[in-house]
């Protein structure tokens, strides 16, 4: 059961892959195994699993972003490489994600806010903003392991309070654990080999048909 997010961390790493919500592989998800009080907690200056995101990306040697059927999960360092490897493979750029990463390996970080600005998605020429549509795009990059989720940031109003949800920060794989850290010495087949071997593995509760939901 989780109670802080250092036992997130220890989750992911035993785990290897763990959904932020409810799916359909029972018992796989944060939310299964963390009570609802921790949630939204009462008290307002207490921190709960939302707030926990930004910690275990930071701490946890993880990547994070909306990398199962377009929902958000963690991914261990050591699967993630080969989903990477796999994923690259069988999906490819569109003109405007490929503008999108572009922008953002260029810039090392970028909020999606900024990410929005560099990118045409706020002028007020709609018939000049790219065909598609920016959470489109970003949920493709990050399904396709070349985003992840660098941190969340919060505003702060006049009295240091911080307020409202946090803002991503997106950056490239390779400008958040390095390049080295993201090469794996096999073909993208081997890798997909690999990941159905671990996470049956680690998942027998699982079918074949949701492992391979898992992959991609």
């Amino acid at each position: 059961m989780i109670r802080n997010y250092y036992d997130i961390i220890e989750r992911v790493k035993e785990q290897g892959f763990l959904p932020f919500f409810r799916g359909e592989i029972p018992g796989f998800s944060l939310a299964e195994i963390t009570p609802p009080a921790l949630w939204f907690p009462d008290d307002s200056e207490s921190l709960g699993v939302w707030e926990w995101k930004g910690p275990v990306i930071l701490d946890g040697d993880c990547a994070y972003g909306k990398f199962y059927l377009n929902k958000a999960c963690f991914i261990s360092m050591k699967c993630f490489p080969h989903f990477a490897n796999y994923r690259r493979s069988t999906l490819p750029l569109s003109p405007t994600e490929q503008l999108i990463l572009d922008a953002i390996a260029h810039s090392e970080s970028l909020l999606s806010k900024e990410v929005k600005r560099l990118c045409g998605y706020t002028g007020r020429d709609k018939a000049a903003r790219p065909r598609e549509g920016f959470d489109t795009a970003i949920t493709r990059l990050q399904m396709s392991c070349r985003l992840v989720t660098a941190d969340f940031e919060y505003s702060f109003d006049r009295f240091g309070k911080r307020y409202g949800w946090g803002v991503a920060r997106y950056c490239t794989p390779e400008a958040f654990f390095g390049p080295e850290r993201m090469a794996v010495d096999c073909s993208p087949e081997e890798s997909r080999q690999w990941l159905q071997q671990y996470l049956t593995a680690k998942l027998p509760q699982a079918t074949e048909r949701q492992i391979n939901r898992i992959i991609g």
